[in-house]
């Protein structure tokens, strides 16, 4: 007589209860946390960082082919834009343009060079996954947030509002800084009471 098998399978790995302190496997659960905590800190960040510039790009991109949840795809896409064209340029009154205070774009390494022109190639994904989001995406969030992405990279982010010149407070001079201290003494806190009622009466 066969043997047959059961209908219901084996035993699922992971499954059943987990014994007390038990954490979840994570990305982290094999990060050598001592080790790092234990290693001097840099002069500078900036190399340390650089080392994984290249695995950051690949996972972005992943993140842009593979990610489960909107918000990461908009993430991923920006970042890649940002990193292969820079971002956005503020718009000033209907131009766009650098703040005053903004520094110059430093002069590009081989490194950065590359990067950007890793990034450069994955631009137009990153454009269309923001334009299917915007379009039919599942989330109100995501909608308005792909939208947003999509009107900086294409107009600018917006600058600060300025209120009309006629608008403004102007400064007050020492006249009308006298007569307000002095209303503002008679009616505040320190203002002269009023005399007692019985008294007014008599007076009268």
């Amino acid at each position: 007589m066969s043997e047959q098998k059961s209908r219901r399978g084996g035993r699922r790995a992971g499954a059943g209860r987990k014994p007390k302190g038990y954490v979840k496997p994570s990305a982290l659960s094999d990060l050598n946390k001592v080790s790092a905590l234990a290693t001097p800190p840099p002069e500078e960040i900036d190399g340390v960082a650089q080392r994984h510039a290249r695995l950051a790009i690949e996972a972005l991109v992943k993140l842009l082919f593979y990610g489960s949840s909107e918000a990461a795809k908009i993430t991923a896409a920006k970042e890649i834009l940002d990193r292969g064209y820079g971002k956005p340029a503020v718009e000033i009154g209907g131009d766009a343009a650098m703040l005053p205070f903004m520094p110059a774009p430093i002069q590009s390494t081989s490194l950065t060079a590359e990067i950007r022109a890793e990034a450069r190639k994955f631009a137009n994904l990153a454009i269309e996954v923001m334009r299917k989001i915007a379009a039919d995406g599942t989330s109100e969030t995501a909608i308005a947030t792909a939208s947003k992405a999509l009107l900086d990279r294409g107009l600018g982010t917006v600058g600060k509002a300025r209120m009309p010149d006629e608008q403004r407070e102007r400064p007050l001079g020492k006249k009308e800084e006298a007569a307000r201290a002095a209303e503002a003494a008679a009616t505040g806190r320190y203002a002269t009471p009023a005399p007692p009622r019985n008294m007014v009466e008599r007076l009268q």
